[in-house]
């Protein structure tokens, strides 16, 4: 590890003047659970690491009239064992549940999982199905992005140096709503999955159609991906075997997975296709 020095800012605003101030140069940490080894392995080499760990009013979750608050500072097994959102946001407990082991869940943030950026994590595909929004502090103050637009390549997000993710705003579901995670993963120690899917749907209590679908791909891609062309095949139809069979392949379909120690493009859009199939048919089961 190389040396550095380290700072633990008081306020948001006064680590959004530290970042700013050396730019490139400063690190940002939070959990610390996959940075702390970066910096062992000297992959990072920051002149200055401010630790996020003790900024006030950054961790806990709240639920409003609109939805869900989410520190960016909450450890995520605060989210899986979270009793509302185990009971109204079932979709973003699961997903919790199944990043990595519990000793990494008890370190690991909300936030630092969002920010990281990384393809193979369970968090992000979760909270995109769900439509959530990330605010981000910066000196000319907040601003709030989608996170179907706050990803944008492999470790890269729409955070700019300078900037502080603060919190996640999760939207309530709708009633007749049910959300499934699910993942294949080749048994490493982290848990990192081969391909991991949300799956979130609203059925129509007087029609039994779909009236919203939203299926998330992760580790399929430099970023969660929504399936769009899925999405289109099963919103506003009646599910089906058939149909929902034929919406796995759509999905299998668009992604963009590359070939590496985890398996080939074959063997992963078949897993997609899998995987695909077993969120849609345990979302609707929740949902009706």
């Amino acid at each position: 590890m190389t040396k550095f020095d380290y700072v633990r800012p008081s306020t948001v605003a006064e680590a959004v003047g530290l970042l700013e101030a050396h730019g490139d140069d400063a690190l940002a940490i939070a959990g610390g659970t996959a940075t702390v080894l970066l910096l062992q392995k000297r992959m990072l080499r920051p002149e200055l690491v401010v630790d996020l760990g003790g900024l006030p009013g950054l961790t806990g979750v709240e639920q409003n009239g609109g939805g869900l608050r989410i520190g960016a500072l909450t450890p995520i097994r605060a989210i899986e064992r979270d009793a509302t959102v185990r009971s109204s946001y079932g979709l973003l407990a699961e997903a919790a549940s199944q990043v990595a082991g519990v000793r990494v869940r008890n370190a690991a943030t909300v936030g630092g999982s969002v920010c990281f950026g990384e393809p193979q994590t369970d968090l992000p595909p979760a909270l995109l199905a769900m439509n959530a929004t990330a605010t981000i502090a910066g000196s000319q103050g907040s601003r709030d992005v989608p996170l179907d637009e706050f990803f944008l390549g492999p470790y890269e997000t729409a955070r700019e140096q300078g900037e502080v993710l603060t919190h996640l705003s999760v939207p309530t579901p709708v009633p007749g709503s049910g959300g499934c995670h699910v993942k294949f993963t080749l048994g490493s120690p982290e848990n990192k999955p081969v391909v991991n899917v949300s799956a979130l749907v609203t059925v129509d209590a007087s029609t039994g159609a779909l009236a919203d679908v939203r299926i998330v791909m992760g580790a399929v891609g430099g970023v969660p991906m929504l399936a769009h062309k899925a999405n289109d095949t099963l919103k506003g139809e009646r599910p089906s075997d058939a149909l929902i069979a034929q919406a796995a392949a759509r999905a299998s379909e668009e992604a963009d997975p590359i070939e590496d120690l985890r398996g080939s493009v074959w063997y992963k859009r078949r897993i997609i296709k899998v995987l695909v199939e077993r969120a849609l048919r345990c979302a609707i089961e929740r949902a009706n």
